[in-house]
């Protein structure tokens, strides 16, 4: 919360203590945040103390509580004494802080953090399944950065192994599809040669030939795969430049070979306590680190020495932190037993380890999402089909065919994003384009009209933004949405120290929710408080353009 309301209620708690001892009452617990009011004194740990029933407490405590100075309401609910603030005496403060430019931004913690996000194997188009790990990603990025870190992103580029090989063969052989967005041209090869891998001895033998060539460290066939990567990336990147999540760098796990870096972990682990040998391949013994069944074995060489790519993972985990004190990497739940893995590589090697956040997968209405089941939707289709509508839906808004494709870009994007990150990550949940594109409660949309309108308001005042002056009492709703607007630092610093980017939306339809109550309540220009409210409006605008920014939305001025 903001400083100045934090001093103000540890002032009042600690007034409040002092009637309690000076009335020999029992110390009770006081909520800071509550849901009504702006203090909540917890009644029910004195009921068996004074032999009484909670809500007896509670009416004894707001008799003791309500003359203390700055308490101007109490009231009694169940268990529950609810204090609320006298606001017309604290606004001043608390606004001229909450006014400041770089209010709710945290302060340089002078940190690297390298966040690896997406990391999709580049075979083909992204799928909506895992549209969460690019979103999340991105967004955990930004709100990092906000908070005062210095971030970079990733894309660990995934080049070797079979599907490598295999994508490389197909644009060697294949024709691609006729779409001319590269990754859906390209993954047509990928499939015909997926194919011929199943049903052709020749091929197979060729393609395994290529892996292990890959895999030995030969520069010919290591820069093949390469190059058909960075071809199938090209067209996977302008889908993550369209969803606004392109990672700052891309690494390509073929470097690792190129450079030694992984024949210097099989190395390394050779020399582990827990290393053991088996028909000519190498694992560490994992039977004391609380690992069930076939994965007790973390194998990290081929019979035929060479390396897998969990070795290769760890590799380059350990140039992650050559390069950052610090990592964290963005994983589909599915990845949780291989996290494990490393981490236990990483310690046998004395490094550091990565946080790591996991999500569920996104399905859709017609149920969960498989390849094999022909239930594959492409993230690039439904970024075209949820812009579509959004442009369908502006028909009747004035404004030209050209704004109204812009706008429905803003919309359908940022919609997308912000339905996908309003569920905590490691819930699963079902995307529903109508659910996010609608103009009611908790969306993109009705945040982004929340700020068109206060755009509006602002372009109708045309004047510079006065001095703030309080001329009359302040009534609730101005009241409520300056303690929301109090709350905005404290929503950046626990959802950043807590990785918690839910809390980001969840706080944006707070507090759209409580600004149009403003509007509705409350005449802004012409008003005796004309000065107060149209500080309330700019200030409140530019606390939900940050937090729409902080989730990759753009916030428009008209819509």
């Amino acid at each position: 919360m903001s400083q100045a309301l934090r001093k103000v209620k540890e002032s009042l708690i600690s007034n409040i203590e002092k009637v309690f001892r000076d009335n020999d009452f029992p110390k009770l617990p006081i909520n800071q945040n509550p849901i009504q009011g702006d203090l909540s004194i917890i009644c029910f740990p004195g009921a068996q103390v004074l032999k009484k029933s909670p809500e007896e407490v509670a009416n004894i405590v707001s008799k003791l509580v309500s003359d203390i100075k700055l308490v101007k309401k109490v009231s009694v609910v169940k268990a529950f004494c609810n204090i609320d603030l006298d606001w017309d005496s604290l606004v001043t403060d608390v606004f001229n802080e909450v006014a400041k430019e770089d209010y709710g931004r945290g302060f340089s913690k002078n940190k690297s953090i390298l966040v690896e996000h997406t990391s999709a194997n580049a075979t083909g188009p992204f799928h909506m399944g895992r549209a969460r790990n690019p979103i999340i990603g991105d967004s955990i990025s930004r709100l990092l950065k906000y908070n005062g870190y210095d971030v970079t992103t990733e894309y660990y580029v995934n080049d070797t192994g079979r599907q490598a090989a295999t994508v490389a063969f197909g644009i060697k052989k294949f024709k691609g599809g006729p779409s001319e967005k590269q990754d859906h041209k390209l993954v047509e090869c990928y499939r015909q040669a997926s194919d011929a891998l199943k049903n052709s001895e020749k091929v197979k033998s060729q393609i395994y030939q290529k892996m292990e060539l890959i895999e030995s460290g030969d520069k010919e066939a290591l820069s093949e795969v390469k190059n058909a990567a960075e071809m199938m990336l090209s067209g996977m990147r302008s889908s993550l430049k369209r969803l606004n999540a392109e990672a700052d760098f891309y690494f390509h796990e073929s470097d690792l070979i190129l450079d030694g870096s992984v024949n210097k972990v099989i190395s390394s682990l050779k020399k582990s306590d827990i290393c053991v040998e088996e028909d000519g391949a190498f694992y560490l013994d994992l039977g004391d680190k609380n690992i069930a069944g076939r994965n007790q074995k973390f194998f990290f060489t081929r019979d035929n020495g060479l390396s897998l790519y969990t070795t290769r993972d760890i590799a380059y985990h350990l140039n992650k932190f050559e390069r950052f004190p610090k990592a964290l990497n963005i994983l589909g739940e599915d990845h949780k037993l291989q996290s494990t893995l490393l981490n236990i590589a990483l310690d046998e090697l004395k490094s550091s380890k990565p946080d790591n956040l996991f999500y569920s997968f996104v399905n859709l209405p017609g149920g969960k999402m498989s390849t094999r089941a022909g239930r594959v939707v492409y993230l690039d289709d439904m970024m075209e089909r949820i812009v579509t509508t959004s442009f369908e839906r502006l028909k009747e808004v004035e404004m030209s065919p050209k704004q109204k494709k812009i706008l429905a870009e803003k919309i359908g994007i940022g919609s997308l994003r912000y339905n996908i990150l309003k569920v905590q990550p490691e819930k699963g949940f079902t995307f529903n384009i109508e659910d996010a594109l609608s103009i009611q409660g908790d969306s993109a949309p009705f945040a982004m009209y929340s700020h068109a309108r206060m755009c509006s308001i602002i372009k109708k005042y045309g004047k510079n933004i006065p001095e703030m002056e309080l001329e009359a009492d302040l009534i609730g709703s101005e009241i409520e949405l300056i303690r929301i607007m109090a709350k905005w630092p404290q929503t950046i610093e626990l959802s950043s120290n807590k990785l918690a980017i839910h809390n980001i939306p969840n706080y944006i339809h707070q507090l759209s929710s409580q600004f149009n109550n403003f509007y509705r309540d409350c005449k802004v220009i012409g008003d005796v408080n004309e000065s107060l409210r149209i500080n309330l409006v700019f200030t409140v605008k530019r606390i939900l353009f940050d937090a729409l920014d902080i989730m990759g939305i753009e916030a428009p001025e008209r819509m």
